[in-house]
């Protein structure tokens, strides 16, 4: 019934985010969720705050070079992303990027272990011009036993 109710407050604070809710609905969406272990999205610039004040942001975009959808690279290219948690009164900014020559999609930062799953828009997906502010991340969140 937890997981059930947990994976339920994930969902909703994921739509929640997708349509630019407020601070308030994302904290009752994760109200009761010690871990999260499905995908959040968080756009670029934008916080998502648990119901107990932990707070995680996408700073900033640092690099993206992947390989454009439906091109030939010699190359795959890799995403580099600047995340900021922030558990009670600490503060922690982290990297995370899909470098070949040095992948580190996880990091263990202030007792939660934060992964990346996903950067969109992926290039060369969209007709459009792509604007730094379109960029969000998936992430996985899980509380790190100690």
């Amino acid at each position: 019934m937890k997981k059930a109710l947990g994976i339920i407050g994930v969902f909703v604070a994921i739509v929640c985010v997708g349509m630019s809710c407020g601070k308030e609905e994302i904290n009752s969406a994760l109200e009761g969720t010690e871990t999260v272990s499905d995908t959040l999205a968080i756009k670029l610039g934008e916080t998502i705050t648990s119901a107990a004040g932990e707070q995680l942001t996408f700073k900033k975009l640092v690099e993206d070079s992947r390989c454009p959808a439906n091109a030939m690279c010699i190359w795959q290219g890799m995403v580099t992303v600047e995340m900021q948690a922030q558990v009670g009164s600490k503060t922690e900014t982290f990297t995370l990027t899909t470098n070949p020559q040095e992948p580190k999609t996880s990091a263990v930062v202030l007792g939660y272990e934060v992964t990346l799953v996903n950067v969109f828009p992926y290039p060369g997906t969209s007709i459009e011009e792509v604007q730094e502010s379109d960029y969000w991340v998936d992430v996985k969140v899980v509380k790190v036993n100690n």
